[in-house]
């Protein structure tokens, strides 16, 4: 059989029993960070595609979007093939279970949350009296679950289920860290979903159909040369895996273990750091308050945030060449055009050439090799969850990367900046709701990311912060003053960029898109001030501009702010005339399904296109709240 060789890996012995196990084996694989477990799983792949195997017959479920993007490009790589690459059936466990969903039920709803898919999905494969699904899951030669340590409860139910469907001769290999297991905190980052069942898929691998399964272990770290890194790599790993009858100890244990190990410790808070971070940095923070309020100390100092709750940043070429495009389909010269005319003479689009950019748009809605269905194409980019590939993984363009450790997982950086949380007090901060296990497992994510530098410091213990509904985050500074999250996912939405409610003409809409182009890829001050005529919405403008250039969501933020007004002082209180220290970190493109009922309340030709820029924005602003009598 053909060996797989990456352009830049010498498979050890381990990696290459993974990689060159029989297309049939069923294999358990224990990977700790910086083993090469992500390029093993693709070397995997495209083994298994040397040796025969069809790409649309392999499938590999990763655990985050951003992971998809990187698992096609490495599996590009290894077989120099980009159509065999895209093939293979690479998503997340929600995406597979979404088109399996509504592949077999006429009735299913792309509405629905998530949860609510999976468990419709797994009770038809269960039920499937009609044998439809079995046969479409027989169809499958080899199935990889990356990340499987973080797949628990209906969705470890949901992949039993497949399993069970799928044929003998289907091999099966299932990649996991228990080391890093943080599947007990919901989407926020920050709260424990109260899931009754903690097991992990491998954990519900081993008691249900062990014995089909062998297991084997990836040993090297790769990820670090650094001798004090490579301990915490395996050493502290292995603590971290030994259960303890005290759990609180063990996390102040791992905690100082962690500090010992790093290059530096008691390193400054970036409100009182002197010197810049490198480029490929990671400043991590255990909660999303403590991100906000880290990015509002850098101010236009280039930086990037990642963390959950941001919105969807779809490429801002896309907004560039079709926000006017009103046709049912688009030919590739139309589209070159397009490019020519509105790309290249936007500064500092160089991330992709027109060619790759087309290739990728055709692979989402190609009707041919030189022509777009433009319908099929808006469904797709216009999901709550659009393809990962035509995303950025998080808000801005360069500088160092602030977020939180679990944002972080799964990614590394040259140097990482670990923001902990203090020792905690066994006698004076337990708290029955805390999972100190868990806790224990995020720190050793966040400091395991690191390749050359760790530091470590304390994070902004003090700051405490709560949510309204929506998740927003805030903090009660007294005197009807609180500290408000701005930029949350809906807070720009497509009525606000083109709306005729807050625009008289496509005219003034055309001219604010033109001037969206000059905050392509730096970070530019802003405010907001509350327009009272159109109903409590605020208009955003730039600190360069005289007038606005689009009006934040009514519905997403300015609803928001009369919670938090209640919430901070019990009395009838009102948002702020002017929200200030926000800022522009960029441009997304916003796409609405064909559908949508929002177009019909858009100028033309946004109605018609669906397709618009937005300014990427965000603060952690002070503000305060008046009564609803006062007028400033």
């Amino acid at each position: 059989m053909q060996s797989v060789e990456a352009k830049k890996w010498n498979w050890d012995e381990y990696q290459r029993e993974v990689i060159e196990s029989p297309p049939e084996k069923r294999i358990l694989v224990d990977a700790g960070p910086g083993t090469g477990k992500t390029a093993v799983a693709c070397g995997r792949v495209a083994w298994l595609i040397k040796n025969g195997m069809y790409g649309d017959k392999i499938w590999l479920i990763s655990f985050t979007r951003t992971a998809v993007q990187e698992i096609r490009n490495r599996i590009k790589d290894f077989l120099n093939d980009e159509e065999s690459a895209y093939a293979v059936r690479v998503a997340t466990l929600d995406s597979h279970a979404w088109k399996i969903h509504s592949g077999f039920d006429g009735g299913a709803e792309l509405l629905g949350t998530y949860n609510e898919n999976i468990e419709k999905l797994t009770k038809m494969i269960r039920e499937d009296r009609d044998q439809e699904i079995s046969d479409y899951l027989e169809t499958v030669e080899h199935l990889i679950v990356d990340e499987a340590q973080d797949i628990v409860g209906m969705r470890a139910d949901l992949v039993l289920e497949i399993i069970g469907k799928l044929s003998d001769n289907c091999g099966i290999t299932v990649f996991s860290d228990e080391a890093q297991a943080i599947y007990g905190f919901s989407v926020d980052e920050e709260t424990i979903e109260m899931e009754r069942d903690h097991k992990t898929l491998p954990d519900k691998i081993r008691e249900k159909m062990g014995t089909k399964f062998s297991s084997c272990q990836l040993k090297k770290v790769f990820r670090t040369d650094s001798h004090t890194l490579n301990e915490l790599f395996t050493t502290t790993r292995h603590k971290v895996l030994t259960p303890s009858d005290i759990p609180l100890k063990k996390l102040n244990e791992i905690r100082n273990e962690i500090s010992d190990l790093a290059d530096e410790k008691n390193i400054p808070r970036i409100d009182k750091r002197k010197e810049n971070y490198p480029e490929d940095s990671f400043i991590l923070y255990r909660r999303r308050a403590e991100v906000l309020l880290a990015a509002s100390f850098l101010g236009k100092t280039p930086h990037r945030i990642r963390m959950s709750g941001l919105p969807q940043c779809i490429h801002p070429w896309v907004g560039i060449c079709l926000s006017e495009h009103i046709e049912k389909t688009l030919s590739k010269k139309d589209f070159m055009d397009y490019w020519n005319h509105g790309v290249e003479s936007t500064p500092m689009v160089k991330d992709i050439d027109p060619a790759s950019a087309w290739y990728q748009l055709y692979l989402l809605a190609g009707k041919t090799d030189t022509v777009l269905d433009m319908n099929l194409l808006r469904r797709r980019l216009g999901q709550e969850k659009p393809p990962a590939e035509l995303c950025s993984p998080e808000v801005g363009t360069r500088g160092p990367i602030i977020g939180t450790i679990h944002a972080s997982k799964g990614r590394e950086a040259e140097n990482v900046y670990l923001m902990m949380p203090e020792e905690l007090n066994e006698y004076r901060d337990v708290n029955e709701n805390t999972d100190y296990n868990e806790e224990t497992r995020v720190l050793y994510v966040g400091a395991t990311r690191a390749r050359k530098y760790l530091g470590v410091g304390n994070g902004f213990n003090h700051h405490f912060a709560k949510k309204v509904q929506s998740g927003r985050v805030f903090s009660d500074m007294k005197k009807m003053n609180a500290m408000v999250e701005i930029g949350r996912e809906w807070d720009i939405s497509a009525t606000g960029i083109a709306g005729k409610d807050y625009y008289n003409d496509a005219d003034t809409i055309s001219k604010n898109q033109k001037i969206l182009h000059c905050y392509m890829n730096r970070i530019t001050m802003a405010h907001a001030e509350i327009d009272r005529d159109c109903g409590f919405v605020y208009r955003l403008i730039p600190e360069d501009q005289n007038e606005d250039i689009v009006v934040l969501s009514k519905q997403a933020l300015s609803n928001d702010l009369f919670e938090i007004g209640k919430t901070i002082s019990g009395d009838n209180r009102r948002p702020p005339d002017k929200l200030k220290h926000l800022r522009i970190y960029g441009l997304r493109t916003i796409v609405l399904p064909p559908d949508s009922l929002e177009c019909n309340n858009l100028h033309e030709p946004w109605a018609r296109s669906g397709i618009m820029l937005a300014p990427v924005i965000l603060g952690y602003t002070k503000e305060f709240f008046p009564y609803y009598r006062e007028r400033n």
